[in-house]
């Protein structure tokens, strides 16, 4: 089923032309992508009739190749196009009209058993892709003024990539805190309608319901059902949240996060969490 979007609503003023370039170079070479991060939240919002805090003007794409190569094919393509230029700082990173960033993030059999990608030639930049061929089972597909048809990685899929990303980055940036703050925000708003639903509907039943906790133990679900065939990455989940719930007060992940979402209390925080871990079984 395609969600149909219109760009008009899109807070996104070059996602359509971004995309109309990108599409057919990744049709030509057969290769897969989806949209992670902000963008993909800030759709998903758009279904929804919300808006994000934050506008982001980048856009990040995550792309299934099994060889360095294809990757290597996909650049001469993107800089055969008017529009395009690479950043000679980040090897991911593509400028389009020479201001807007487009990240092309690649991941599949290219890894290594860390889940991390080295770029070649020479390997010393790295880069976590952890959890992309997890998300990559659960997309939301859109029609864009019934022009563009494309994936987006669902909102439990930004969850746990920004969740990655956060412990990658935390030193440098709180932005994926804030992020995860504004999904646990808004988790049951969005996902209202099938929390009437079983195996949802058991947040109703909660002694001391609050949105919080019930989005927490939805999103719980669905993350343990994201990664019903992929131990190790849940494994590598539950070990990230205990070890912030086992240092309290100590943790960086809830600090960043009620430091970006001023209506959040760290035990409020501290809660949703233990309740998304409780959910993976």
């Amino acid at each position: 089923m395609d969600y149909k979007i219109e760009s008009k609503n899109i807070e996104h003023p070059l996602l359509k032309p971004v995309l109309e370039d990108l599409i057919p170079v990744f049709e030509k070479r057969g290769i897969k992508f989806y949209i992670i991060g902000a963008v993909a939240r800030d759709i998903i919002l758009d279904l929804h009739n919300e808006k994000s805090s934050r506008v982001t003007m980048d856009l990040d794409l995550a792309i299934a190749i099994s060889h360095w190569d294809d990757f290597k094919n996909i650049s001469v393509d993107i800089l055969s196009l008017s529009n395009f230029t690479k950043d000679p700082n980040q090897q991911q990173r593509f400028l389009f009209r020479e201001k807007f960033q487009v990240d092309i993030v690649p991941y599949g059999s290219i890894k290594d058993q860390d889940d991390k990608i080295y770029w070649p030639p020479d390997e010393s930049f790295a880069m976590s892709v952890i959890g992309f061929e997890e998300a990559e089972q659960n997309l939301i597909s859109i029609n864009l003024d019934n022009e563009l048809h494309f994936d987006i990685v669902s909102l439990e899929g930004v969850f746990l990539l920004k969740l990655f990303a956060w412990k990658d980055r935390f030193r440098k940036t709180s932005k994926d805190a804030e992020d995860l703050g504004f999904i646990l925000n808004n988790y049951l708003h969005i996902n209202r309608d099938i929390s009437y639903t079983e195996p949802y509907n058991k947040v109703y039943d909660l002694e001391d319901f609050t949105e919080l906790r019930a989005g927490a133990i939805i999103l719980g679900i669905k993350l343990n059902e994201m990664l019903s065939n992929s131990p190790p990455v849940k494994a590598k989940v539950k070990s990230l949240l205990e070890e912030d719930l086992k240092i309290e007060e100590s943790s960086k992940l809830f600090n960043q996060i009620i430091e970006t979402n001023n209506n959040l209390k760290f035990d409020d925080v501290a809660e949703a969490i233990a309740l998304i871990d409780e959910e993976l079984s």
